[in-house]
């Protein structure tokens, strides 16, 4: 083991790249966040980032990835070993986590791998103008990516990719429901369809501070997994003057559920409804871009839950917002849960267009009426 700062950690290997992380990490209890955090249940996570990474980076030269808040360094490591043909700068607030960050670096023979250490938006500051914007900026905070919104989508090229990721799901899932709209401007959902909700409360987010700055994007990739939500967008320099903004809704009595422009009162069932926003209604992924990874996962050393996820995004592109669960459907009509292909299948052979969604293992995407639904169980 090395001496110095990789001292008191241990070494794992995370597809081809080798890690130094502190000891204790890999154990089965929660990770220690001193000196640095690593959750290698998280790996998944990682997993998708090197596919989207690489798809982003086809046909580029000398790309430059910054990761905002990097710890330990693992995802950009990652980026720079499996990827590769990139720039990876880390920058953390953490000289600790830097230290062995850059002992792992050298693990793997890293010499594209640069450190900062600075608050995050100090640091994506240095990158604004004109030839000195990435092609990719990750950030990946401990809470809410809102108040860096604005500093990263100023420092990502036209084109370039952001990825960013909330952590503070007790508020968009609605437990803090107050505090969802101070932060995300936005109603939080308190429904079977909540993990969406929040996803499209962060991209809502960040579509206001793309119209202050003049800029768009458009959505690549989005997902949720075990403790957080994250999305890959596609920035442009160019203004949104597309209708991508609304509420989601869900009536309590009958269970009819989507999207609209301007918030409703009521169902045509009598019913009230749960409304959600003002959120992103547009579209979550994109099916070139889920294509490109899905043959850039065949090619990198990622876990196989990866593939399996990308091509269930490149089936629920084009299905509508708002997913249904079996679980929840089953209690509405009093009966036991079928199992979600036998619902997938009965509602195409209806004539309507139905999926399965990354976002729940029981749920489904249709653009059947509830009415519908509800004859498949």
């Amino acid at each position: 083991m090395p001496a110095g700062p990789a001292q008191g950690c241990i070494e794992t290997t995370e597809g081809s790249t080798r890690l130094l992380v502190p000891e204790g990490s890999l154990g089965p209890g929660v990770p220690p966040r001193e000196p640095a955090f690593f959750n290698p249940r998280a790996r998944a996570n990682r997993d998708t980032s090197m596919a989207a990474y690489s798809a982003h980076l086809r046909g580029l030269h000398d790309a430059v990835l910054l990761d905002c808040m990097s710890g330990l360094g693992a995802r950009g490591l990652r980026a720079a070993n499996e990827v590769g043909g990139i720039e990876v700068c880390l920058n953390d607030t953490n000289e600790q986590a830097l230290n062995i960050a850059r002992e792992s670096a050298k693990l793997n023979c890293l010499d594209c791998v640069s450190t900062s250490n600075a608050e995050a938006c100090s640091f994506l500051a240095e990158h604004w103008g004109r030839g000195k914007r990435a092609a990719i900026v990750d950030i990946d905070p401990f809470g809410s990516p809102a108040p860096h919104l604005d500093c990263c989508l100023r420092a990502v090229s036209h084109g370039g990719m952001l990825s960013i990721t909330a952590t503070d799901l007790q508020v968009l899932n609605g437990i803090f429901p107050d505090a969802c709209r101070r932060i995300y401007g936005g109603s939080p959902a308190r429904a079977v369809f909540g993990a969406e909700a929040a996803v499209r409360l962060l991209l809502g987010c960040l579509r206001n501070v793309a119209a202050r700055l003049g800029v768009s994007f458009e959505p690549l990739l989005t997902e949720s997994d075990q403790h957080y939500y994250r999305s890959y967008v596609r920035v442009l320099a160019r203004r949104d003057t597309s209708e991508n903004m609304g509420f989601l809704y869900r009536c309590v009595t009958c269970g009819d559920r989507g999207a609209s422009p301007s918030p409703g009162t009521s169902c045509p069932c009598g019913g009230t409804l749960d409304i959600a926003g003002p959120l992103w209604t547009g579209p979550l992924f994109e099916g070139r871009f889920l294509n490109m990874m899905l043959e850039e996962a065949g090619r990198l050393p990622l876990g196989e839950k990866c593939a399996k996820r990308i091509e269930t995004c490149i089936g629920e592109q084009g299905l509508p917002p708002a997913y249904y669960t079996l679980d929840e459907m089953a209690s509405r009509c009093r009966a036991s849960p079928p199992k979600r292909d036998f619902v997938i299948e009965y509602l195409r052979g209806r004539g309507y267009s139905a999926g399965p969604t990354s976002f729940d293992p029981s749920g489904f995407r249709t653009d059947a009426p509830v009415s519908e639904v509800r004859g498949a169980f």
